[in-house]
């Protein structure tokens, strides 16, 4: 899925057009539904108060997924004492090569906990890039860093996932 760079006439229309994709791609990094929308509410105020600034053919999505990503960060490492959350990884949510074996909810269950224990970058560049589609260009732009940057948070991500999943004797998915 290729989102190009669309130009935006107004801070609504680029809000309304990634809204979902935002609060769920929260909800993937946080783990929990309340941090979720909280992150989300307080990045979008962020958004507004900066959208002035923007320039008229910027990657509007990019810089809101920036913006969502910092604004996650911040929130996890003031919650950093709290108990750690399930990342929300479920059925619907997996690539669709993955395969899974019959007990679904435990394989999903140790899959979520090891997306959870990856690095913040990490988690946010797989998130970006393996369930919202977005182009390594886009997660650069997104976290602050380089392209090989971004490409290389990817690769270190599934690596450790296939890793952590091959300890724990399950069958791990092949797109990770």
């Amino acid at each position: 899925m290729t989102h190009m760079a669309k130009p935006h006439a107004s801070f609504t229309e680029l809000v309304e057009r990634h809204r979902v994709e935002l609060l769920a791609y929260a909800r993937r990094l946080l783990g929990h539904e309340q941090d979720a929308q909280d992150v989300c509410q307080d990045a979008l105020l962020r958004a507004c108060r900066a959208f002035g600034r923007l320039s008229h053919d910027a990657n509007g999505r990019a810089w809101l997924y920036k913006i969502v990503t910092n604004t996650a960060l911040n929130a996890m490492r003031r919650r950093k004492s709290r108990t750690a959350p399930i990342a929300d990884v479920g059925i619907d949510n997996l690539p669709s090569s993955a395969v899974l074996r019959s007990d679904r909810s435990g394989q999903l269950a140790v899959i979520g906990e090891a997306v959870y224990r990856l690095p913040a970058k990490q988690r946010a560049a797989l998130m970006q890039r393996h369930f919202h589609g977005l182009e390594y260009a886009e997660i650069a732009l997104s976290l602050g860093c380089s392209e090989e940057s971004a490409r290389a948070n990817v690769y270190q991500a599934i690596k450790k996932l296939r890793a952590t999943l091959g300890d724990r004797g399950e069958r791990q998915p092949p797109s990770l």
